[in-house]
């Protein structure tokens, strides 16, 4: 029985062991891969060195300063309350909510899936450094089918292109768009293109690519019938349409105007199906070159289609997306509130626009997270005839300057949906109006606004103010709910460990991380000290080597040291890194520390600690702890039973 749990506690004291090891030979096999793809040390470093982490995240994240970090919803899930921080000091990022965290590289590891080499491109392109490095990006991180798929959606966008400008077949349609006001540079821009009346060149472009049936089906570029597969469009001024990573996921077909081809004119736009690629609900037209603009100007412009966005483009006006000619969507705005917090609305203005608007800022509204203005259109012109009529300038100076307010917008719609000529239709007005006043905040506003409907109405002003208070009082305790469950609560997030002994060991790592002579201090003290926690001491283990590497610790360049898929290491850093703990390192504070963790690493404190630890993580439901905590228990309990074992034999043999 003896020699049997002896050989029990060998074998866990080796596999805990190996473990550790192979996490260290597993990084330095990543370093043979990573110096395989020619980006050296220095260069990830110099990178790191030129780059302010704020520029990157801020491109991707909407942020707001709270002390000395910066706050935001998290990129990496869904979310009310922003519990996302940057901090510039440290050049790090971290999530209080999920846990993810790590340097500007890891940032966008963990945005666009990338391996760590290619996250060190990826930032290098986005701060405009020049690196002599390629790697085959698409290779490693998209599945091979949905990389067939973007490469024929290349390719074919290189082919539409091509007849555009360069072939007599396109001629008629360059004509028609350079007419139209658009230049060769604009059409070069947006990728514009021409689809021919021979619904078989395409598939003779794309035959290098060897597609199956299947994937002609999922690409959604050909149309089938008995005889096979043709090209879905065909005498169709072609737009590609890019996902935000400026990847080419769809397009949309304009019919050239004097066509009368049956399948051509089936209808004016066509756009390409629903496919693994694209989803109509989450797309906007143009985000992938408009979202570094709109995060500098703090402001989207919501155009109906993609044609209003790149005249505005064209103009001058660098700020537009749009939805397609769909209904906004929950997922769109959710996009949106990733960068800004401002919205226009320049819907067309004609009936339908003005319908279209109305909806847009009732679903807007719904969010509580935006501020909302109306570009308005008169005589029925939508943005692109506007320009055209007008002019460039005309149309800067009327998004600059003739913005309405939410309110200035519904007075102008009610006022064309009723007929205040007649007394119960005006009653109708006049109470739609007092709905609309009462969710005007701007108190300045909102008493210029109620003077304009006593006046136009001949009404006295307190009974409006009288009703707008009663409207206020009854709707706000449903306000008061819907703001605190939905407006974005910026506010300084507290590190609350979990347990005083997590506390400890985070403020001796910390410590670790930051002062040279806390190793001394702690060889002197202890030279075979462990942390009572196997995370705590797997990362300094993992620590302990990049030390012995590196001769000092430097923490941005121990995140470059761990394995690029150790996730909980590095997060664990991050959070550690964050924690408020005074610069000062002195002898007595590391002896506290060890003595009070070399007292609580006895068994039955680690078990409580544990069964603790595993109750959170049930209120939690967070099943992958749950199951780890459940391991270590089961450990230490095996330990524990070995201990009083091994007792029992000791004291026989006494006797």
């Amino acid at each position: 029985m003896f020699s049997v749990n002896n050989r029990i506690d060998y074998i866990a004291f080796n596999l805990e062991l190996c473990y550790i090891i192979c996490c260290i030979i597993r990084r330095i096999v990543w370093r043979v891969f990573f110096m395989s793809q020619r980006i050296s040390k220095e260069t990830v470093q110099s990178i790191q060195s030129q780059v302010n982490i704020l520029d990157i995240v801020g491109q991707f994240v909407q942020l707001r300063k709270q002390g000395k970090s910066l706050f935001g919803r998290c990129p990496f899930h869904d979310e009310r309350t922003p519990s996302f921080t940057v901090t510039e000091e440290k050049q790090l990022f971290h999530c209080f909510s999920c846990g993810r965290g790590g340097n500007v590289f890891n940032f966008m590891q963990e945005l666009e899936n990338l391996s760590f080499p290619e996250s060190v491109v990826r930032v290098a392109e986005l701060s405009n450094i020049d690196i002599d490095v390629e790697l085959p990006t698409t290779q490693m991180i998209i599945p091979r089918k949905e990389k067939k798929l973007y490469e024929a959606h290349e390719k074919a966008a290189e082919f539409y292109s091509h007849v555009l400008l360069n072939t007599k077949g396109g001629k008629e349609a360059l004509d028609y768009l350079e007419n139209r006001g658009y230049t060769v540079e604009t059409l070069k821009e947006f990728g514009f293109g021409f689809s021919l009346k021979d619904r078989t060149q395409l598939e003779l472009v794309l035959q290098e690519l060897q597609l199956t049936d299947e994937e002609k089906e999922a690409s959604g570029l050909f149309s089938e019938n008995q005889n096979g597969f043709f090209d879905r469009f065909n005498q169709r001024i072609m737009i590609p349409l890019r996902n935000e990573h400026g990847q080419i996921i769809a397009f949309s077909g304009r019919v050239l105007p004097g066509y009368s081809d049956d399948f051509a004119s089936q209808a004016k736009y066509l756009n390409s199906p629903e496919t693994i690629l694209f989803s109509k609900r989450n797309f906007l037209f143009n985000f992938d070159l408009a979202k570094k603009n709109i995060r500098k100007q703090n402001k989207v412009i919501l155009f109906e289609g993609y044609m209003d966005v790149i005249s505005a483009w064209q103009a001058g006006v660098q700020i537009g997306v749009a939805s397609m000619g769909t209904s906004l969507t929950p997922d769109q705005i959710q996009t949106l509130q990733k960068v800004t917090d401002t919205i226009l609305i320049a819907y067309d203005g004609d009936k339908a626009g003005l319908e279209a608007t109305n909806r847009a800022i009732e679903l807007i509204q719904g969010t509580n997270a935006f501020k909302i203005g109306i570009i308005p259109f008169d005589n029925g012109l939508d943005p692109d005839e506007f320009i055209k009529e007008r002019g460039a300038q005309a149309f800067k100076d009327l998004v600059e300057y003739s913005q309405e307010t939410v309110y200035q917008f519904k007075k102008r719609f009610l006022s064309k949906k009723y007929s205040l000529q007649i007394e119960s239709q005006k009653i109708q007005y006049i109470e739609e109006m007092i709905v609309e006043l009462s969710k005007i905040n701007n108190e300045v506003e909102l008493n210029l606004a109620m003077k304009s409907l006593a006046d136009e109405f001949d009404l006295d002003f307190s009974t409006i103010l009288n009703q707008v208070k009663q409207l206020r009082l009854r709707l706000g305790n449903q306000k008061k709910q819907s703001n605190a469950e939905s407006v974005p609560h910026y506010r300084q997030v507290e590190i609350k460990p979990t347990t005083k002994n997590e506390h400890i060991q985070r403020q001796l790592m910390y410590r670790l991380l930051h002062n040279e002579q806390a190793w001394t201090y702690l060889n002197r003290i202890d030279s075979e000290f462990v942390f009572p926690d196997s995370h705590y001491e797997q990362l300094f283990l993992l620590l302990q080597s990049f030390k012995n590497e590196d001769n000092e610790v430097d923490v941005q360049h121990f995140f470059l040291f761990l394995d690029d898929k150790d996730v909980l290491n590095r997060n664990l850093v991050s959070e550690i890194e964050l924690s408020n703990f005074p610069p000062e390192c002195t002898e007595q504070e590391i002896r506290d520390l060890v003595y009070v963790l070399s007292k609580k690493n006895s068994l039955k404190e680690q078990l409580a600690i544990k069964k603790e630890e595993l109750n959170r993580a049930a209120l939690m439901k967070d099943d992958i702890l749950r199951q780890q905590l459940m391991r270590e228990i089961m450990e230490i309990q095996r330990q524990l039973r070995n201990k009083m074992n091994g007792g029992m034999v000791n004291d026989s043999s006494k006797k």
